[in-house]
């Protein structure tokens, strides 16, 4: 039975895991043993176990309870799980850090616009001295006829620029103050890749979308440098108390990559940060006028070759590039094949296809894994010409390139993915089926293509390696929340009944695999990490509950109780 099909079954096994053969004997002392728990390694020779033995920041033995004892010496701290489920530490293999502006408000809980001006409102009231009003969060469906426009922020903050960047990070919208403070008028054209959303008089509506809404947040005052390094410090905190030691960061600025420094040289990392650098240095993902100005040649990348060589890790990486082939599918920007329903469009391509494939083939000789954002079936086909042209140009195979997010492939592409050894970059948390994806996502691809956007099994089944990560803070960063939506295909409160296009489930050993063992296999880290055996890291996360034995629509309700990165806790809770 394929494993897409058991997984929308939502079976539980019928026992509790059983201990393999594990060794006999595990020498001592050593610094903590953890005993009396449930132990899911991601090893398939070895994968369930009682305890672990930690020294250093590795695993020295992985076994029973008893064997593990055997380590304990005068100083060794000895921990009792009570039985609580242990995984490995969790990977987002894509997000964006430092993250958030600490003096950003939130929006990804509001549902409607009453809502979404009170907090406003509120924010700017307890914040009288900030120059602009940001959030960060909303989706379009809060709107009515999911059609936002300034007027609904100049109700409430008419005095002071605000500006909001929808959930997807690929829109904004701006009150009347903000489109003054940027000079924007009825007069001033799309930027190349952008759209300044007008209304049927040509007057902007406060809408921003793709390289339009970057012009605003580049324009938007930027924080100091010590303010976002404590943004990073915080949400470094928040990841960890979220089960997750790993974290691939899908394009860095200068700036970004100079506080992941600052805090390694602090000795301040509790992530192992893994690094993907802009594919056009100096400019960003994709070029800004579709075309690029001259060819990227080596000379322009000797600075990334230079940090590959200095960030080797195990805590920095830099061994990655980010393109970015298309927008979103709520902005109506991804790149698709067919129009959007009910449209005109279908979406923007950012890239002339000559263009990226000599672009990717140059990383590819010089041994850079590529990481090509491309969420349209027709973006996701130009990401895969040119891996393909890169391997066919090159002789080269085992880069591992990867597509980020793939929400919409054609299906006659999952092959492509599997012979090319290309990796699917996805994002669990996507699939929820709340109001935007419903009333908006889902209604703009229509009958055709909605049943396969997000179907976790169908790279699954095809044999695809599939990376699991949460895009945040586009949503947030949880594991958990991620598994969840995974397995059920439906929101905290259970709907719909079945869960959204249930076909596109998958099992929860297959969604806990994704976020460990194939995380670190999409950042070449398989060998000393993603797993728990004895010579690895000991990057691992105590649960509340075994994930693979309490109901799926359960699952919401675990907690992280203790996160281990490399021996040591970088998170505890206070009731563990």
């Amino acid at each position: 039975m394929k494993r897409g099909i058991l997984a929308a079954a939502l079976f539980l096994t019928a026992c509790g895991p059983q201990l393999a053969a594990t060794e006999t004997v595990c020498e001592g002392p050593v610094d903590t043993v953890y005993v009396n728990g449930r132990v899911w390694t991601a090893e398939a020779s070895q994968p369930w176990a009682e305890a672990l033995a930690v020294s250093g920041d590795k695993l020295v033995c992985v076994g029973s309870s008893d064997v593990i004892r055997q380590a304990v010496g005068n100083q060794t701290a000895v921990i009792d799980l009570q039985g609580r489920f242990v995984a490995p530490g969790f990977q987002d293999s894509h997000l964006h850090l430092p993250g958030p502006s600490l003096n950003s408000v939130p929006l990804e809980a509001v549902t409607n616009v009453v809502e979404l001006q009170a907090k406003l409102k509120a924010f700017a009231d307890a914040n009288p001295d900030l120059p602009w009003i940001t959030g960060t969060g909303w989706g379009y469906a809060i709107f009515p006829d999911a059609t936002p426009d300034r007027s609904y922020l100049d109700a409430v903050i008419p005095d002071r620029p605000v500006y909001i960047t929808m959930r997807d990070g690929h829109a904004g919208l701006g009150n009347s103050s903000a489109l003054a403070a940027l000079q924007i008028t009825p007069a001033t054209a799309d930027p190349p890749n952008g759209q300044i959303v007008k209304d049927a008089a040509g007057r902007p509506t406060g809408e921003f979308r793709e390289a339009a809404h970057g012009m605003v947040t580049g324009q938007i005052p930027p924080e100091t440098a010590d303010e976002r390094y404590a943004t990073l410090l915080v949400n470094m905190d928040d990841a960890a108390s979220q089960g997750l030691t790993a974290v691939h960061i899908a394009g860095a600025t200068p700036e970004a990559f100079s506080l992941f420094e600052r805090a390694l040289k602090a000795d301040a990392l509790k992530l192992r940060m893994h690094v993907a650098v802009p594919m056009i240095p100096g400019a960003g993902p994709y070029p800004k006028d579709h075309k690029l100005a001259r060819p990227v040649s080596e000379a322009d990348i000797a600075a990334y070759v230079a940090a590959r060589e200095a960030f080797k890790g195990p805590l920095l990486t830099v061994a990655s590039i980010k393109g970015m082939l298309d927008g979103a599918i709520d902005a109506q920007t991804a790149a698709m094949h067919a129009h959007y329903t009910g449209t005109e469009t279908s979406g923007l391509s950012f890239w002339d296809p000559r263009e990226l494939n000599e672009t990717v083939a140059l990383y590819d000789r010089l041994g850079f894994q590529v990481l090509l954002h491309a969420i349209g079936d027709k973006a996701i086909g130009e990401a895969l010409d040119a891996f393909a042209y890169a391997a066919t140009a090159n002789g080269t195979s085992g880069r591992r390139h990867r597509v980020e997010h793939a929400e919409v492939p054609v299906l006659a592409d999952l092959e492509r993915f599997r012979e090319l050894g290309v990796i699917a970059s996805t994002q669990p948390i996507f699939a929820n089926p709340d109001a935007t994806v419903l009333n908006n996502f889902e209604p703009l691809l229509g009958p055709e293509r909605a049943p396969h956007a997000d179907s976790f099994s169908l790279f699954d089944d095809a044999g695809v390696r599939q990376a699991f990560g949460s895009d945040y803070p586009v949503f947030y960063l949880s594991p958990i929340e991620g598994i969840a939506v995974a397995v059920t295909r439906m929101t905290a409160e259970g709907k719909p009944p079945g869960g959204w296009h249930p076909a596109g489930r998958i099992s929860v050993e297959a969604a806990l695999r994704h976020y460990t063992i194939d995380g670190a296999f999409a950042t070449f880290n398989e060998d000393i990490r993603g797993s728990l055996v004895a010579g690895k890291l000991a990057d691992f996360v105590v649960l509340s509950q075994d994930l693979t034995q309490v109901q799926p629509t359960a699952i919401r309700e675990t907690k992280v109780l203790m996160t281990i990165m490399g021996g040591r806790e970088t998170y505890r809770d206070n009731a563990f």
